[in-house]
């Protein structure tokens, strides 16, 4: 094997642990940590939902499951509960009648802000804990990991 070759081996590794280390050691926590702030009964599946139709604006349902990677059976179960919520409205696509768009309401934007300020506070919170040195080589590193993703397709 080349040094070309095992420096992409050692990245990809590296860079397919980030995902799930993130997930694991800080977004669960901190969802859950803000989850009890927002007492509407919902789930991180629901947020991740709701976050999603924030930036896309409106969404078939099986849109929202291939993107967050969701059983179409647990979507329609998700998404009954954030509609009964008043989180979500669901109407009839006029192309496709078989077919639901789904799209963030009023409430749903409030509770979602809501959420974001909660987070916000439960990172600073988290992040509290690390040494001032921690908190500058892990926002350099992250400036840094954004500079290079962003020279990728």
């Amino acid at each position: 094997m080349t040094v070309r070759q095992d420096s992409l081996e050692k990245a990809t590794t590296d860079l397919l642990s980030i995902p799930p280390l993130i997930f694991r050691k800080i977004r669960r926590k901190l969802t859950k940590t803000t989850l009890a702030d927002v007492d509407a009964g919902i789930t991180p599946h629901h947020f991740e939902i709701i976050r999603l139709l924030e930036k896309e604006g409106e969404l078939h349902v099986t849109e929202i499951g291939d993107r967050l990677h969701i059983a179409r059976a647990q979507m329609t179960q998700l998404i009954d509960k954030l509609v009964r919520l008043k989180l979500v409205a669901r109407r009839t696509d006029v192309a496709d009648r078989r077919t639901a768009i789904i799209t963030l309401s009023d409430y749903g934007k409030a509770v979602l802000k809501e959420h974001k300020i909660s987070m916000m506070n439960a990172v600073r919170e988290t992040m509290g804990q690390l040494s001032d040195q921690d908190l500058r080589d892990l926002s350099d590193t992250l400036r840094k990991l954004q500079d290079i993703l962003s020279k990728l397709d």
